[in-house]
């Protein structure tokens, strides 16, 4: 079964001829962070990807875990090394997943708000920006 615009019952639709456009491997976007809390002049580059669906999911394996029990247990530094190894392209100067896992305290925060959010994963994308 279709699922159909409310508003207009699907008259308006059109299919995508251009696949490129929906697939996330393609997608790289280059941010500037700070490096320095004393100097704003003094910057990285980190070029980031676009994660997949099924990258995300796997994601959410890297940091959440249910016990035997029952219990979630949430593992945050497990989240980062993974976003680390999967997004992050390349950055400017060039550093290795061993660098960036070390970054300081200011960098790391900087690098981390640029990458999708763990609290993003679990909540998962809405469409239209409201749940239905």
């Amino acid at each position: 079964m279709e699922k159909r615009d409310k508003k207009n019952n699907g008259q308006d639709e059109q299919v995508i001829s251009d696949l490129s456009a929906i697939l996330a491997n393609d997608s790289v976007s280059e941010h500037t962070i700070r490096v320095d809390q004393e100097n704003p002049n003094l910057v990285m580059k980190v070029q980031v990807k676009q994660l997949s669906f099924l990258d995300m999911q796997e994601a959410i394996k890297s940091f959440i875990r249910i016990t035997a029990s029952g219990e979630v247990e949430i593992n945050l530094a497990g989240y980062w090394r993974y976003m680390y190894e999967n997004c992050i392209v390349s950055t400017t100067p060039a550093t290795n997943t061993t660098q960036l896992i070390g970054l300081n305290q200011f960098v790391g925060s900087q690098l981390a708000a640029i990458l999708p959010q763990p609290q993003d994963l679990i909540a998962g994308p809405l469409e239209d920006g409201n749940s239905e």
